[in-house]
């Protein structure tokens, strides 16, 4: 990953982009362990404190405490961490690894198989981390089993506010994950829908943080009969969890969202810039997947579409390029053979005709005639398809052009050899009218240069003049017609220009 890239995503993506990029072979265990850690030193001692004022006076909290984390790290260590690289993301682990595997299964462990690990790590805690805590907690206060039922509840609610915020952030941790697998999934590939959809995913996060922040004010008040101070800490909890929990599972959820979208929003305007390899990686199977999917067909379907019309217009192209090198041959082998034969046989004649000035005089004309024409029709040849570009290539081709030239012609080059011959002549005729426009417009002190550069599997040219330009609006035919000549072979065209400031003519064409 590059600095480029980093400058296109957002912090949070990017964080997690460069510690997959550092650490990808162990990436699941050590999100495992960074929520593990997360559980254990702020998730867990949290919710075990802030029930606390809900469960009333009463002795034993400190064995208590240290039941509820044995507890909760018997269920990292048992349940959570084997499940999840045994069954759960065991194809994210294989994959990682560099083991074969269906990238399809990698793609449904991290998109599917998420929101089913948060629930079943969610109802582990619930079960075997509030319980144990209850009856560690209620047996010296006398719990009944309202009090019991009611604790539980309220530690439930809590449990799955948290669970729903570690899926969240797994959702996003495996972006990165995502991004390598996306290129590798069949092209008739469908995730189907998934059942956390967009609308119940922002439920799911506004609830968990109304539940969270109602748990916690209810178990702060909870015995006061001051009503003054059950207010006080009512506002000031309601603040801290909703600024706290709350703000956090609302990042998550919003960044998200988009985040895709700015996704979607960039692929459309690649698409409208005519790059139509774009494609948008489909993630969690909701709304948004069904936006992308659709928008990859579309761009699909436009790359066919345009690689289809390339090829049509190459062959075009290459058509008219026959037709000139025919057009060509024709001129120079026929029509000025049989100019050269006139020329002859009028010689002959004259030199067997008497001694009359007149029909002397006549014969002379024809021949000088015949001269011009032969002339004529080798400049004619020349612009038809010129023969410096069949024997020396673009840069000698466009020299020659440019010695014959109104204005003068300066022609910059790098060596950049030989192309294909439609290329080639793409490349010398759209050069070769640039010049003919500055010859016409760009005023009679305007001078002329071509510079030539092969890179990257191109070819450009720039043809530029010093003269009086144009307004960029005022693009006539001429010029559109030089950027469809180019576009026909696969490249594509650009002129600049402003009033006082000379006129540039800057394209490409594939090397």
């Amino acid at each position: 990953m590059n600095a480029a890239t980093d400058e296109r995503m957002p912090w949070l993506d990017t964080l997690f982009a460069r510690s997959y990029a550092r650490h990808r072979q162990r990436y699941v265990e050590l999100w495992l362990l960074v929520s593990a850690f997360g559980i254990l030193l702020l998730a867990w001692p949290s919710q075990f404190w802030t029930e606390h004022p809900l469960w009333g006076p009463g002795g034993g909290d400190a064995p208590a405490f240290l039941v509820s984390m044995a507890s909760a790290t018997a269920i990292v260590v048992l349940f959570v961490v084997p499940w999840t690289l045994r069954v759960a993301f065991r194809p994210i682990v294989l994959f990682l690894r560099g083991e074969p595997v269906d990238p399809t299964d990698v793609w449904f462990a991290a998109v599917r198989r998420l929101p089913v690990a948060g629930v079943t790590f969610t109802a582990a805690f619930c079960v075997f981390g509030n319980i144990p805590t209850l009856v560690a907690v209620g047996r010296p206060r006398g719990f009944d089993g309202l009090d019991y039922l009611g604790g539980w509840l309220v530690a439930c609610l809590i449990t799955a506010a948290a669970g729903a915020f570690f899926v969240l952030a797994w959702e996003i941790a495996f972006r990165p994950l995502l991004r390598e697998v996306q290129p590798l999934l069949p092209p008739d590939f469908d995730g189907g829908t998934s059942w956390l959809t967009l609308t119940r995913r922002s439920a799911l996060a506004s609830a968990s943080a109304m539940a969270y922040t109602g748990a916690a004010v209810g178990s702060l008040v909870a015995g006061s009969e001051d009503r003054e101070h059950v207010l006080v800490i009512t506002v000031l909890a309601t603040i801290g969890a909703s600024v706290t929990f709350g703000g956090a599972i609302t990042v998550l959820v919003s960044h998200s969202i988009f985040m895709r979208l700015s996704e979607l929003k960039a692929a459309l305007v690649r698409i409208g810039e005519r790059d139509y390899r774009v494609r948008v990686a489909v993630r969690a199977g909701d709304e948004l997947d069904e936006a992308a999917a659709s928008l990859n067909r579309m761009a699909e379907r436009l790359e066919h579409e345009e690689a289809e019309l390339r090829a049509s217009r190459a062959r075009l192209a290459s058509v008219a390029d026959a037709e000139r090198r025919r057009m060509e041959r024709d001129l120079r082998l026929r029509v000025l053979a049989r100019l050269r034969q006139v020329r002859q046989d009028v010689t002959e004649v004259a030199s067997e005709l008497p001694d009359v000035p007149a029909l002397h005089r006549l014969c002379e004309r024809v021949r000088v005639t015949t001269a011009d024409a032969m002339l004529e029709i080798h400049r004619l040849a020349r612009g038809v398809y010129p023969a410096e570009l069949t024997s020396g290539g673009l840069e000698a081709a466009l020299e020659a052009a440019g010695q014959r030239a109104a204005v003068p012609v300066s022609v910059r080059s790098d060596g950049v050899g030989r192309l294909d011959p439609v290329h080639e002549s793409s490349v010398y005729f759209t050069c070769n009218e640039a010049v003919q426009n500055a010859a016409k417009h760009a005023g009679p002190d305007a001078c002329v240069t071509i510079d030539l550069a092969r890179d990257n599997g191109r070819l450009t040219f720039v043809v530029s003049d010093n003269g009086q330009g144009f307004e960029a609006a005022d693009v006539g035919l001429g010029l559109e017609n030089m950027r469809d000549r180019v576009r026909a072979v696969g490249g594509d065209l650009m002129v600049g220009s402003a009033p006082g400031s000379g006129t540039t003519v800057r394209g490409w064409v594939p090397a």
